[in-house]
């Protein structure tokens, strides 16, 4: 899946500027997804007590985030300045406080509680900064993700926020705070579940039926690792499905 992910950037990052908003509102909502990954990304490697594999994986999605926002920086100009100058402003903080605290565990294992939460903070402050370029786009196009579109993403989404609290939890050992937001994880996971169900039944390639089935049975190792916080904590495998199923739900998007 890691070529998978290089082939796309490269895709990503050798496009010629956009031809219509409708396009570039997709780069955005990507980015987004990206971003959120970086900080499971990095709780991962506070999980896993600076493991330098994890590491090394951390700072090659780093520097692929960092290629696609440039990408997208470049594209933004006229009414969109405000937006590019203000989610550049973000990236750099939220870039910043990524890599002190990443520094913090190669020399000590263990982070800044502080920075922590003020990664955290960047990281929201980006991803609100996104919502709004987005939002901004689909108004100026007048068009808007098709019904497969948005069950994407939403699904995308739900998944990030059921796996961002479970790999909280395990970095929590570790000394990352957890967040004060409560969230029901099981209204979540019954979300997601419906929703692949409800994709299931409307799926009509054989492509697409196996790459639900796959996205299914690693998602109920997810969904019960989630769900069940007696369990011993696993987020390698964890964090390996997620990144499968991403993949896979894109992938789902070239036989919907």
């Amino acid at each position: 899946m890691l070529l998978l992910r290089s082939l796309l950037l490269t895709l990503f990052v050798s496009l010629p500027a956009y031809a219509d908003n409708s396009e570039l509102e997709r780069s955005v909502f990507q980015l987004s997804v990206d971003v959120k990954m970086l900080l499971l990304k990095y709780y991962h490697v506070q999980a896993d007590e600076g493991n330098t594999q994890r590491i090394a994986e951390l700072s090659q999605r780093r520097s692929e985030v960092e290629a696609l926002h440039e990408h997208i920086s470049k594209q933004l100009d006229g009414s969109y300045l405000p937006y590019k100058q203000n989610i550049q402003q973000r990236w750099m903080t939220f870039d910043s406080y990524l890599k002190q605290n990443l520094n913090e565990i190669k020399e000590s294992n263990y982070p800044e509680l502080q920075v922590v939460t003020l990664m955290r903070e960047a990281q929201r402050a980006m991803l609100d900064e996104l919502e709004k370029l987005g939002e901004n786009l689909r108004q100026n196009s007048e068009t808007k993700p098709s019904e497969y579109e948005q069950w994407n993403r939403n699904q995308k989404n739900l998944m990030i926020s059921v796996v961002e609290r479970y790999i909280e939890r395990a970095a929590s050992s570790m000394g990352a705070p957890l967040t004060t937001d409560q969230i029901d994880i099981a209204a979540l996971c019954k979300q997601f579940d419906r929703g692949l169900a409800d994709m299931k039944s409307q799926a009509t390639s054989d492509e697409a039926q196996a790459l639900l089935s796959k996205i299914r049975s690693q998602w109920i190792f997810i969904q019960t690792a989630a769900t069940n916080t007696d369990a011993k904590l696993v987020p390698f495998l964890v964090m390996r499905y997620t990144d499968n199923i991403l993949d896979r739900l894109t992938l789902l998007d070239q036989h919907s």
